[in-house]
Parts: structure tokens; sequence; C-alpha cells
């Protein structure tokens, strides 16, 4: 918790700090009681010592009322003194009661109020015998130097923390906001999955299907494969409902590149051959990035799949310096198909991806034939 916060706080009963606080003054008032001279006798200097400080316990729950009763008790004695007092009680209490009431005031007209009373009653105490009745020039501006800066402490300790305290309202509702968006995000990335997954299954039960009475081992393997991709579909679907519906959802780490072989052979098992040329050293790339990349190769494959099945595909990804560059083209199909095809966003999809990561993105048909995707990602800008 902000420091500044946590002083503003009023709790019920008095904190730690504000024990240790009263305890200093009270020993110091004591100690000018015992070891200085001044009016009154021992007793009642003592007694004097400890009603200036004690009520400062509850400054926090009643600035205002501890402000006026030190300011009282100082007048009653300074008007009762016959001799000057030696040390400097009660004036530290009375700038604490100034500090208090700036800062724990309810309304500033409290606030103002409450840092008034006890100048009255320093200015009562510094004309009285309490002061040999000198209310001089230098005493004048030392008042009003110390007093102005308690007050001017309070009241801007009590504004940070308002301030603070807004800003930490305002973090919670941009906190939530983030998490919903967040949710959001992940909820569309599982669907781009699970739209894969989809196309995978009717792609090898159609082959199963063909193979069924001819080659049934073969048939096999292709049904094989729709099981272990449904399961997977399966579980990615309840994890689309855990982030749209629960706080405490799980969530699978976000693919990348590392996967890549893994989806080119799911690719090639449904009948798309499909050839990976990678050029340059592959970096660490930052996940947004490793991710995109993950995303435009999968969501191309699968419209290749889709609408120019049996179709070589080619995918090139090129390392530099300052970008990264993911190149997917197939030789032959429909193109414009591909173009407005499913597979999760199709290249609207894509297109945003990119430039939500400042890259460039085209696509389109070859003039032999065929359909390119084209994605430019910098990675100077992301990297640490």
């Amino acid at each position: 918790m902000d420091p500044i916060v946590k002083l503003a706080q009023v709790p019920r009963r008095p904190p730690r700090s504000d024990l240790a606080a009263v305890a200093a003054l009270a020993a110091w008032g004591l100690l000018e009681a015992i070891l200085g001279t001044g009016p009154g006798s021992a007793g009642t200097r003592i007694a004097f010592a400890l009603a200036v400080t004690l009520p400062l316990l509850v400054r926090r729950r009643a600035p205002l009322a501890v402000a006026a009763f030190i300011s009282v008790v100082t007048v009653a004695w300074a008007l009762a003194a016959e001799q000057p007092e030696s040390g400097t009680f009660p004036f530290p209490s009375l700038l604490f009661a100034i500090f208090s009431v700036a800062l724990y005031g309810r309304s500033t007209l409290t606030a103002v109020l409450g840092g008034l009373i006890p100048v009255g009653a320093m200015v009562v105490a510094l004309s009285s015998d309490f002061n040999s009745g000198a209310m001089t020039v230098g005493n004048t501006a030392i008042l009003v130097f110390f007093c102005g800066m308690a007050w001017t402490a309070g009241w801007l300790v009590r504004r940070r923390a308002i301030q603070a305290r807004q800003a930490y309202e305002e973090s919670g509702e941009l906190a939530r906001s983030a998490v919903a968006e967040e949710r959001a995000r992940i909820a569309t990335e599982l669907h781009d999955v699970v739209a894969h997954s989809v196309s995978i299954i009717a792609v090898q039960a159609g082959a199963a299907e063909q193979l069924l009475e001819s080659r049934p081992g073969a048939a096999r393997e292709h049904l094989a494969a729709v099981r272990r991709t449904a399961r997977e579909a399966m579980t990615e679907m309840r994890r689309v409902l855990n982030v749209l519906h629960g706080d405490d959802a799980s969530y699978a780490p976000q693919p990348g590149l590392s996967r890549l072989p893994d989806l080119i052979d799911e690719v090639v098992a449904a009948g798309v051959p499909v050839d990976l040329v990678e050029e340059g050293e592959r970096p660490e790339l930052p996940a947004g990035i490793d991710l995109v990349a993950f995303r435009v190769i999968q969501e191309s494959l699968t419209n290749i799949r889709k609408h120019a099945s049996g179709a070589p595909a080619h995918v090139a990804l090129r390392y530099g310096a300052k970008e990264l560059e993911v190149e997917i083209t197939n030789e032959a199909g429909r193109a414009q198909a591909a173009m407005n095809g499913g597979g999760g966003h199709g290249l609207f999809g894509m297109r945003e991806r990119v430039r939500l990561f400042g890259g460039r993105f085209e696509a389109g048909e070859l003039a032999g034939g065929g359909f390119r995707v084209h994605a430019r990602l910098p990675l100077e800008e992301t990297r640490t």
C-alpha cells in the first residue's frame, strides 16, 4: 500500500506509528515538566503535559475535537500562568494537531477552522505571562512559519492520498477491462485452433470414407487421426468456456514457431504437400510476434487445405536483424475462395494481427495461378 494512503487512513484503533509519536511527545512534555521551570507545581505541570499530548491518540477519528481541546487547555494554562515557561510545550502538540486537522478534517471548512483554533491559542499564550507577554515580530514570524508549514503538510498529504485512491480505483477498472480484453483475445485464439481442428477432421473423415473398402488399414489411420483431433478440439472448447465464464481458468501456453513441425505434419497428413524453408538463424522471438507468425502460417495452410486441396504449399521464414518475413504460397487453387475462406478470421484476421504489431501484410493471387500470403513483422522495437 502507498505510504501516503496508509498515513491518511482512519483505523478504529490508533496505529503503532501514532502510539510512538504520542509517546515521544508525552516523554518530551514530561521531561520539561519535571526538569524545567515555569508556572504551576510539578504535579500540575505533569498533568498539563499529559493533557496536551494524550488526546492526540484519537487525532485521526476526531481531529477538530482534539485540536479544540488542546487549544482550550493551552489558553487556560497560559492565562493562569504567573511566570514564563522555560520549555517549548504545548507548542509541539499544537503543531501536531494543526497537521492532523488539515489531514483528517472531514471537509475543507473543518480543516481551515481546525487550523485557526490552535493558532489563536498560540497567540494568546505568546501574549501572556506564559511567554513574558512578549509577542514580538520575530515570534509572529516563527508562529506563522511553523503553523503554516504544519497545516500545508497535512493538506498536501490529504490531497496526495485522495489522488492515490482515485488512481487505485481507476487502475482497478483498467485491470478489469484488460482482463475482459485478454479473455476475448484468448477466446479468439482458441476459436482459431478449434476451427483448424474441425477442418482436419473433415479432411481426414473424407479420406477414410474413400479408403474404407479398398484400404481399410489406411482408413483406420485416418479415423484415428479424427479421434485424436476431435479430442483436442473438445479440450480447446472447454478452455473457451472457461475463459469466457470462469475467473480461474487455466490456459495452455500460446503456440509459436516451435510447434511449426507439428502443424506441417498435420497438414501433410491431410493430403497437402508442404515444404518449409528457413533463412537465417531463428532468434528468441517475443511471444506476441512468435504467436502472430504461427497463426499466419496456420491460417494460410488451413485455407489452402480447404480450397486448394492437393496443391503443394511452400512456407518460407526469413529472419533478419530488424524483421521477420513470413511467406506462404500454393501453386494452384481457387485463390478467391481462399481469400474469403473461413479458418478463424481468414485473411482479414491475419491482416489485423500483423497490423497490431506494426507489421505489413499482403495477400493476393499469383500471376501463374495459386495464392500468396506475405507478412513482415518488426523485431527491432519488440526486443529488449
